[in-house]
């Protein structure tokens, strides 16, 4: 029996059973569980939206202290694991649903104010009827994505339909991707007098995941309103733009004067609380996490809160020069005077507030 037995943290599931459960995705899990702990809330209501094994369920009770925690799955032999594996965890089985988020958020009768949202592909069916569940003191909402090919952009027309946003299909699809996720929260919450503020986000393999605070009140969110805008990307000397608006304010590169490819709307704000960075770090330190997802979790920690990057081998291809070391140039970008740091959406990429020009003097300095 043991060897049927995947442990992850405190949580115990079956290997065999109808419910999907991926092994590669316990980094997500585990930024997950230390987010809950930075909060630092154990009195919180819990809703594991997509369950499956319930393991992100299971994991935010046993290790995070979150004691009132309901679980929801559609598939009939899914709910068999889920109800298998709650017994597994000593965890009472009276919370579990085996129904879909449309039904339960139109019936219930009760909110919470932690809600996770894990399920396969978008989130796009879910986030609407997700809302009508939010705490009335707020919440705190997890979403992840995998419809990355969408968002990414190598189907923008999937994505102008799901998200209403056209993407970018180039270097900076991953952040692009990211801040039309969130941006696409942000709208439908207003929908429902909902700000939201940006805790983390998180870009891993094909997930995209977001962290994001839920606050009732019109002040709330006409603030996150006025932080949608449009990304430009300049296919000619690489340059990138963001900035909240409702309509794109230039169609050309103030660099080149080459024509901008648009991307938006988007969440044009902050992507990152450092305090609560810096407490999900020193969570998963404490839990002893693989070294990998601490040094993901630094990353996002450390890299500039502003919106996109430079993609070093684009660069180096663009003045057909060699590979460069990443250190040197951000050195060399840092000694002129302005803040670089690495990036979580690439991991050749470089943030920096530094213009165009300046990120290809710091590279030729490089050399």
């Amino acid at each position: 029996m043991a060897s049927e037995i995947y442990t992850e943290g405190m949580a115990r599931v079956y290997k065999t059973g109808n419910a999907f459960l991926n092994p590669e995705a316990r980094a997500s899990r585990d930024i997950s569980v230390a987010f809950v702990k930075a909060l630092g809330r154990s009195r919180l209501t819990g809703l594991d939206a997509t369950a499956a094994t319930g393991i992100r369920g299971i994991r935010y009770s046993l290790e995070a202290g979150i004691e009132d925690v309901a679980f929801l799955e559609i598939n009939e032999g899914a709910y068999a694991d889920l109800l298998r594996n709650l017994k597994l965890n000593s965890m009472p089985i009276g919370n579990a649903f085996n129904t879909s988020i449309q039904e339960f958020a139109n019936t219930t009768k009760g909110n919470f104010n932690l809600i996770d949202l894990d399920p396969f592909g978008g989130i796009t069916p879910y986030v609407y009827d997700l809302m009508k569940v939010v705490g009335s003191g707020g919440t705190y909402f997890m979403a992840t994505a995998t419809d990355t090919a969408v968002l990414c952009g190598s189907e923008s027309k999937a994505c102008v339909r799901l998200y209403d946003a056209a993407p970018l299909h180039n270097e900076l699809c991953h952040e692009a991707g990211m801040r039309i996720l969130v941006g696409y929260i942000a709208r439908t919450a207003a929908q429902f007098n909902l700000g939201i503020r940006v805790h983390l986000t998180l870009s891993y393999m094909h997930y995209m995941r977001a962290f994001i605070e839920l606050s009732r009140g019109n002040g709330a969110t006409m603030s996150s309103i006025s932080s949608m805008g449009y990304a430009g990307y300049c296919k000619n000397c690489r340059a990138a733009y963001c900035e909240a608006s409702n309509a794109p304010k230039t169609y050309l590169c103030t660099s080149c004067g080459g024509r901008l490819q648009l991307a938006g709307k988007l969440w044009a704000g902050s992507m990152r609380d450092n305090g609560t960075a810096g407490e999900v770090v020193k969570a998963l330190e404490d839990a002893r996490a693989e070294r990998k997802t601490i040094k993901l979790a630094e990353t996002i920690r450390d890299e500039l809160d502003i919106p996109f990057y430079y993609s070093l081998p684009v660069l180096t291809r663009r003045l057909r020069i060699g590979s460069i070391s990443m250190s040197k140039v951000i050195d060399n970008i840092e000694k002129s005077g302005s803040a670089a740091s690495k990036t979580q959406f690439d991991k050749d990429g470089i943030k920096t507030d530094a213009s165009i020009d300046e990120v290809i003097e710091a590279i030729n300095k490089a050399r």
